[in-house]
């Protein structure tokens, strides 16, 4: 759940994402102490690393909150700079959380606003840009329930729970929230069962998947396994799956291609065990072993 609201708030597709120690060793006796609610290392799917920090801040404390952020993410930077090294830090955002934020206008209807380093005049970012500020203002997401639960981010539905956990009259929605996330578990603990059957593959696939920002491309592919029947429909659904953990490469969606019925299920049966293309292999030649030795069984004891 880390790994998808961060890769649903930072508009990235992540493979990792680490806690780090939330309180700096201070370097002199004087010096300002300071402790994060939540400092994560995370890491893109293409291997880029960076630092986010989500705070909670209490709205009253807004003549600070800007100071704040900048505080926090300078330091954020300055730990990772050593005496000697070039200034060569891992990219940095600041995701500072509060209801209210009195010098936004009203008239800015979105909840999130991205702040960035741009030239003053030109408007352009600055070059090597390695820092961002997000801040989330919580009190403007009831605009959200202008729209169909199933079309919130899974970033919108943790905002929202979080905000309105306490309010009476938001009861039902979230509601509604926590029992969507109740069958997303129900079918991961019946996966054995919805992935022998096709189209309750691509229901269990819609529910789980439909919060991220890949939707299209899901679809596409949807619908071109519903075009190539039942096997190429099952085939196309574990490239994607496999495909939101790693890169497959031309030769692994051969090998995946390969796989006839009784080894596709069972090879289904493995996915939670492939993270990389070594697993993947391993998995396949595991597969056609046992493929190889059930045809050979059937060979020597089916009667003439």
């Amino acid at each position: 759940m880390r790994i998808a609201y961060l890769s649903d708030l930072l508009q990235c597709r992540l493979i990792r994402a680490d806690i780090k120690n939330t309180e700096p060793i201070k370097d002199h006796s004087n010096e300002k102490g300071i402790r994060f609610d939540l400092l994560i290392e995370t890491e893109e799917d293409e291997g880029g690393i960076q630092r986010a920090n989500l705070e909670i801040q209490n709205y009253q404390m807004s003549d600070s909150l800007s100071l704040r952020s900048q505080g926090y993410l300078a330091r954020i930077v300055a730990d990772q700079l050593s005496m000697g090294d070039q200034y060569d830090f891992d990219p940095v955002v600041q995701v500072m959380i509060t209801n209210h934020i009195p010098q936004i206008k009203e008239s800015c209807r979105d909840y999130l606003h991205p702040h960035r380093f741009f030239h003053e005049i030109k408007g352009e970012r600055m070059a090597e840009e390695q820092c961002r500020i997000l801040w989330v203002e919580m009190d403007k997401l009831e605009k959200l329930e202008k729209k169909p639960i199933e079309e919130w981010r899974i970033s919108e539905k943790i905002h929202y729970m979080i905000r309105f956990s306490h309010a009476q009259k938001k009861q039902r929605i979230i509601q509604g929230l926590i029992e969507k996330e109740e069958i997303i578990a129900m079918m991961e603990e019946k996966k054995r069962d919805y992935l022998r059957d096709t189209s309750l593959a691509i229901a269990r696939m819609r529910a789980k998947f439909d919060e991220l920002d890949e939707q299209r491309v899901y679809e596409k592919r949807i619908v071109k396994g519903k075009e190539e029947g039942k096997l190429e429909g099952q085939r196309t659904l574990i490239q994607f799956v496999l495909g939101q953990r790693m890169k497959l490469s031309e030769a692994d969606a051969k090998l995946i291609d390969s796989l006839e019925s009784e080894a596709l299920e069972d090879f289904v049966l493995r996915l939670d065990k492939i993270q990389t293309p070594e697993d993947l292999q391993r998995q396949i030649a595991a597969v056609n072993q046992k493929d190889q030795r059930n045809q050979t069984f059937t060979f020597v004891t089916t009667p003439d």
